[in-house]
């Protein structure tokens, strides 16, 4: 009778760390998600990654609308940004982007089941991840199983790290702004004024993840009457809701007009005291770099994709829909928060400043 092939739990790591001690890996292709929280979310483990294999050389293959955050980022060779809709060519042009480079190891830092196939058909030997439980599991060497109710990245990102023998001590996002990042950030504020500023960034790609505009005007005009000076930010195509918030609260936020870089805006939130936003990128950025947020959140689960560090506000209302997820979801659950509910929030994150 065959014994078979244990790809997960304590005899996977033991093997996974008795292969990676015998033949330490000299090229390593990490293969992460597209969205810029995700991405936030996945530096811990690049790293742990080089601080655990400092003579390899370290590939990072991220989407293309979330390379700008590992600008900066030390340790990695090379970024290759994965264009959003590739296509069967695209994905095949990969391929073989991956079989010339010759990886001795692939880290799947992204749950979604096609990657793995990707580092299968490019050669890679050793192929280490998350996976699902939907299929391609004999595509990996070992793995970490998905659980719902673990942070979906940091968390089972640790784990995999883990079962690899790796150092996870001071486990944690980080972003490396530029002098030039800073620079226009502090530019930015010195144009408006004395804080404090309490920033509110009403964007979210996800149309279920966006409160009402007048929710938001409402929002602006309640922490203005508690003597809260409002920041309104925005990123790229948000200029029309911004122009909407601006238009319908009755008191008249200040804005930034310019266009920020990834980076760069992560470093504006550093000067605010608190970042009102939904379950999006900028809330990552904000908390990465120690500020505090205000989160709505609709069709997710705060457990499941919540910021890092702790002081934080992760505003949830209850949901009639089953599943909490944007294919599901109907919306109700984001449209049901008060804006005097999230002013509170504001306020008492207010009070826990130094």
């Amino acid at each position: 009778m065959s014994v078979p092939f244990v790809r997960t739990g304590p005899e996977a790591a033991r093997r996974v760390q008795r292969l990676l001690q015998v033949a330490p890996p000299r090229r390593i292709l990490i293969m992460g998600r597209e969205h810029i929280g995700d991405v936030v979310n996945t530096t811990p483990g690049i790293a742990v990654v080089r601080k655990s294999f400092p003579h390899a050389r370290v590939v990072v293959e991220i989407g293309e609308r979330a390379a700008a955050v590992l600008e900066n980022f030390p340790g990695i060779d090379e970024v290759w940004p994965r264009p959003t809709h590739q296509g069967a060519l695209g994905k095949l042009r990969r391929v073989r982007e991956i079989k010339r480079a010759h990886f001795d190891l692939a880290l799947l830092f992204d749950d979604t089941n096609d990657l793995v196939l990707h580092a299968k058909l490019g050669g890679v030997p050793i192929r280490l991840g998350i996976w699902r439980g939907v299929k391609y599991e004999e595509l990996f060497c070992a793995y970490v199983p998905f659980v719902r109710k673990k942070h979906e990245l940091r968390d089972h990102i640790r784990e995999l790290l883990e079962m690899m023998g790796c150092d996870v001590s001071g486990y944690r996002p980080r972003l490396f702004p530029s002098e030039a990042d800073r620079a226009a950030a502090d530019a930015a504020l010195r144009d408006l004024g004395e804080g404090p500023w309490i920033g509110v960034h009403p964007g979210a790609s996800e149309p279920k993840r966006r409160w009402p505009i007048e929710k938001w005007c409402a929002l602006v005009d309640a922490l203005h009457d508690r003597g809260l000076r409002v920041l309104l930010l925005e990123g790229p195509g948000d200029g029309a809701l911004a122009d909407a918030i601006q238009a319908g609260a009755g008191t008249m936020p200040s804005r930034i007009r310019s266009q920020l870089t990834v980076l760069s805006f992560a470093s504006l939130t550093s000067g605010l005291d608190t970042l009102v936003c939904g379950d999006t990128g900028p809330m990552h950025l904000a908390a990465t770099m120690g500020t505090r947020v205000v989160a709505l959140y609709g069709p997710a689960y705060p457990e499941h994709t919540g910021p890092w560090g702790e002081g934080h506000r992760l505003l949830q209302e209850p949901c009639p829909c089953p599943e909490r997820h944007p294919r599901h979801c109907t919306g109700a659950c984001m449209e049901a928060h008060c804006p005097r509910k999230v002013a509170d929030a504001v306020t008492e994150t207010q009070a826990l400043l130094p």
